[in-house]
């Protein structure tokens, strides 16, 4: 991998909120929950979302439907609410004894081996959710008003980087 590898779990999580869209959507057409207009339009941003984030972790733009920075900060916000809808039923149903881990701070990787498959629901959960708020935070960089770097300052630095390694530049400067 030649990109920010690091961002490999937002890129996944990008993905994996189109395949869900496009396995659930037609269900929900079908029974008038949603438009296919709405479904059309949550898959093109989604879509979007995801080509940013494949071009963050290998450095290659993938041929995308445009989507606007509100449309992202939007979809992306939509997520963060139902995960974390998501994640406090994931908590409720828990065993008594994974909801007592985490009241007293035990880490993911103690839970899962003390309680296995029982803390999975929970533990999937509160990553994905924190999967969403990293996706919003990002996006949120690139608002006018912000003082933060945005992700494709990251990108351009490492791609600079990559063109001149450190190692290449001392030689040269020998």
């Amino acid at each position: 991998m030649n990109g920010l590898s690091t961002y490999a779990p937002l890129a996944a999580e990008a993905v994996a909120a189109i395949e869900r869209r496009e396995a659930q959507y037609p269900a929900l057409i079908a029974l008038g929950k949603i438009s296919s207009e709405q479904a059309e339009q949550e898959i093109r941003v989604w879509s979007a979302i995801a080509a940013d984030w494949h071009w963050v972790v290998t450095m290659q733009r993938p041929d995308a439907p445009a989507a606007t920075l509100q449309e992202k900060i939007a979809a992306v916000q939509d997520s963060v609410s139902r995960a974390d809808t998501a994640l406090v039923r994931a908590f409720h149903r828990s065993d008594s004894s994974v909801r007592q881990a985490f009241a007293v701070d035990m880490s993911f990787l103690e839970m899962e081996h003390r309680f296995g498959d029982a803390a999975m629901p929970f533990i999937d959960a509160w990553h994905r959710y924190h999967r969403f708020a990293d996706l919003l935070k990002w996006y949120r960089r690139e608002l006018p008003d912000s003082s933060r770097k945005p992700i494709a300052w990251f990108v351009d630095l490492h791609t600079q980087a990559m063109k001149n390694p450190p190692h290449k530049a001392a030689r040269l400067a020998a």
